[in-house]
Formats: C-alpha cells, structure tokens, sequence
C-alpha cells in the first residue's frame, strides 16, 4: 500500500512541478520567436460552422471556441496566439466569415467581463462608503456614549461592509481582470487557414 502511495506522491511532484509545466507548454505551443501556436484540424466545412445558425446569425462550432479556451488557459496573457485551422474545403470567403465571427465572439467576451468588472467595482464602491458612514457613526454613538447595542450593531455593519469591500478587492476584482486579459489575448489572436 505504501509503495503505492509513494509512486503517487512522486507522480504528483513531477507533473505538479514548475519546470515540467514550463517544458510542456515550450513543446507543445511555444515556437522560437515566443509565440503560441494552437492547431486545428477539421475534416470539412460542417465542422466550422454551428449547423444550427445561417446568415446573419452564423456562428462557429462550439466545440472550437471550448478547445481554444480550454489550450490558451495554460499560457501566460501575454503571449501571441497563433490559430492555425487545417481543412481542405473551406472557401475564401468562408474564412473570412470565420475570421470575423472569431474576432466578434471574443469582443463580445471581453465586453461581457469588463460590464461583470465595472459592475463589482461600482459596488465595492458603494460598500466602501456604506462601511466608512458606519464607522462614523459608530465613532459618534461611541463618543456620546450611545446604546451599548447600537454600537454592536454598527460595529458588525461596518466590519461586514469593509471586509465584503476588501473581499472584491482582493478577489473578485483581480479574478475578472485576468480573464479580461485573457479575452483581450483570444480577441487579438491571429487565425491562419491552411490548406491540407
């Protein structure tokens, strides 16, 4: 049982470990100039395409915006993405379609998490003030030596405003920052279609 437990241990710190981490993305995406190139292969048109969406409302498969998302989690915000979509009929203009639905599906990401950002940060600011009125008040109930419950209630009000305040701050801020940048990397990703 122990020389089991072992061989997992020892399997959890090399693949848990920085430098293994750091070999794996330099294999698998990195190319000399620091770049990152992600590959997809699609057997023809259909795979491209939501079947369910035409004209205006055409969208790309779902299933590529997962993959894209799943492989460029792994690197670092500041790295040059590089699509490289590999088929053998997809039509000039098709490409072009893709290229702008890829462009305007990430745009419309990024949006979505700056609103989510600028939502948090108007109400950490308003925790913020409610938190700092709380305190005044507490300091003035303190100083003319007010109800001993008022001043526990406006203790727990304050400390419970600053530290929710402090909690978006620390948190939820710097979460949705990243994946802004994230978005931000995805919308300016170049997207080359090959042919086979």
């Amino acid at each position: 049982m122990n020389d089991i437990k072992n061989e997992l241990q020892e399997k959890i710190k090399l693949y848990s470990d920085k430098k293994y981490f750091e070999g794996y993305i330099k294999n698998e995406f990195l190319t000399d100039d620091g770049d990152a190139d992600i590959k997809i292969t699609l057997n023809n048109k259909n795979e491209l395409f939501d079947k369910r969406t035409r004209e205006n409302q055409l969208d790309l498969n779902k299933e590529l915006y997962d993959y894209i998302d799943e492989k460029t989690a792994m690197l670092d915000n500041n790295i040059q993405i590089n699509l490289h979509i590999k088929s053998t009929n997809i039509s000039e203009e098709d490409q072009s379609i893709a290229k702008h639905i890829f462009k305007e599906h990430y745009a419309i990401e990024l949006y979505k998490v700056q609103k989510q950002y600028r939502i948090v940060k108007n109400k950490t600011i308003k925790l913020v003030i409610f938190g700092l009125s709380m305190i005044l008040l507490y300091g003035l109930i303190y100083y003319w030596k007010g109800s001993e419950f008022f001043l526990e209630v406006f203790g727990f009000i304050f400390s419970f405003s600053l530290w929710k305040a402090f909690e978006n701050i620390i948190y939820t801020m710097n979460d949705l920052k990243y994946k802004s940048e994230a978005m931000a990397q995805r919308l300016l990703m170049e997207i080359e279609f090959e042919k086979e």
